[in-house]
């Protein structure tokens, strides 16, 4: 049965990926950015939106529901990354990053919410590995991500006696442009934070070489298909899988430092305790 989608953050990465499968599944999907313009190549409408504006919300939303008298699945995709040591980020630098993630989310939830029940709809929440366990040089990102988690949770429960389900999405690495977009700490100290660049040009490569998002389209149809949909998804490499193992079974220490490790960010300390 067709179902009528709106999807934030839908011009680009893993939002266009979503929308488009789920507009090749048959469903009327609305995906939507800060510019609303239209993707040439794109089989679904893209609506002006941002997620940090109330009133520009009010207006998508109303849009929609004039067209199809309601809306059955909200995705919640919209998103910002931030790298920079926690010192070195500043109040303003954090709160943009929680304004569209974690406040851009909550503004959607409660426009939507009304709908969501009358359709007895679904919510998904797309997070990330990172609201797993943190990862060092992107701990507000995560923060972020770990906030989201959380919230989905209570939403979860709170509109399961309504019949809406809420689903939490955790994608791993996927090759998407958020090297370009992701905001860095315009302060830091390469003399305190040396490995911060190395680290930085690590995670690029991984994001550049990492799997095609069409895997996320691919799970988004069946959770949109599905009566029961869990209320957790992983879509991540097996060394990632594998982490999220490792962080729930190893003590904190020890798979803090394997995670350190990997990153090279104990290198500088380890260097000064031989000194």
């Amino acid at each position: 049965m067709s179902k009528v989608i709106l999807v934030t953050g839908g011009s680009s990465g893993i939002g266009l990926a979503i929308a488009t499968a789920l507009s090749n599944a048959g469903h009327i999907v609305y995906g939507t950015s800060r510019s609303g313009q239209a993707i040439p190549s794109a089989n679904f409408e893209m609506l002006q939106m941002d997620v940090t504006d109330e009133a520009s919300i009010g207006e998508a939303m109303k849009t929609i529901v004039e067209r199809h008298k309601g809306l059955d699945v909200l995705i919640n995709n919209a998103g910002l990354g931030m790298a920079g040591p926690i010192e070195s980020i500043s109040d303003a630098e954090a709160r943009v990053v929680f304004n569209t993630n974690v406040f851009g989310l909550l503004n959607m939830c409660r426009s939507a919410a009304g709908y969501l029940r009358a359709s007895h709809g679904l919510v998904v929440n797309i997070t990330s590995i990172g609201g797993v366990f943190a990862l060092p040089f992107r701990g507000v990102y995560c923060a972020s991500k770990f906030a989201v988690e959380g919230l989905s949770e209570a939403l979860s429960m709170e509109l399961s006696a309504h019949g809406v389900r809420v689903v939490i999405v955790q994608p791993g690495d996927f090759k998407t442009n958020i090297n370009a977009n992701r905001l860095n700490a315009m302060a830091i100290d390469r003399e305190v934070y040396p490995t911060f660049d190395r680290v930085l040009e690590q995670v690029h490569h991984e994001v550049k070489f990492a799997q095609d998002p069409e895997r996320i389209g691919k799970l988004l149809v069946k959770i949109v298909g599905s009566k029961r949909p869990k209320l957790r998804y992983r879509v991540a490499t097996p060394l990632q899988r594998l982490s999220i193992l490792l962080n729930r079974i190893l003590p904190g220490r020890l798979f803090e430092g394997i995670l350190a490790g990997h990153y090279g960010v104990n290198k500088t300390a380890e260097r000064n305790e031989n000194e």
